[in-house]
């Protein structure tokens, strides 16, 4: 899993605003909005009420939160020019709540599971945050579910009898081979200098 920054940065009339997509955010929205494909559907049908609950949650600073939820209200370009602005850049931050990078390549290989509820996956993350990790309940609360999915894989790997996947091998494989491609270019500059 390759780390990443998932905030989403706005800028609306002169106001930057950042969205953090905590484990609370991606509950409140999940509780008001359905899972993750109602919630990004709505966002692509530019759902006003959405828009304005993603702000809601998703903003942590307060006086950012109140300028982003004026613009969105009393903004004087049209509301249509306004969603249409910030609809993208949303969208992706809906796959950030839902744990999804939108730059990886989805995994496919066990697609025949059962579906969970994603209200249930969040409360499994919660769960393991603080029952295994023994995080605060206010850092799980806080903390991305891309976070604590991580730290779930390195918990994980950390574990008596871990068996690496396929996918897990691979990705060593290729790491191994950046390594030494990397180790014989840093070998062939030190030769050069001398």
């Amino acid at each position: 899993m390759r780390l990443l920054d998932e905030d989403t940065i706005l800028k609306l009339d002169g106001t930057t605003v950042r969205l953090r997509p905590t484990l609370r955010c991606a509950l409140k929205i999940s509780e008001a909005h359905g899972e993750p494909v109602d919630f990004c559907g709505k966002i692509l049908k530019n759902n006003v009420t959405l828009i304005g609950d993603l702000f809601a949650h998703g903003i942590e600073d307060e006086d950012k939160r109140r300028d982003a939820l004026a613009w969105l209200s009393y903004s004087p370009q049209p509301l249509r020019k306004r969603v249409e602005h910030v609809a993208l850049d949303l969208y992706i931050f809906a796959l950030h709540l839902a744990g999804i990078d939108p730059d990886e390549k989805p995994n496919t290989s066990n697609s025949s599971g059962t579906s969970m509820k994603f209200n249930r996956t969040l409360a499994e993350l919660f769960g393991f945050a603080t029952g295994v990790l023994h995080w605060s309940p206010e850092s799980a609360w806080s903390a991305t579910p891309r976070e604590i999915a991580h730290a779930m894989h390195v918990w994980r790997r950390t574990q008596p009898g871990y068996e690496p996947t396929e996918e897990e091998r691979d990705e060593q494989a290729r790491e191994q081979a950046l390594d030494s491609t990397f180790d014989r270019v840093g070998l062939q500059a030190l030769k050069n200098l001398a």
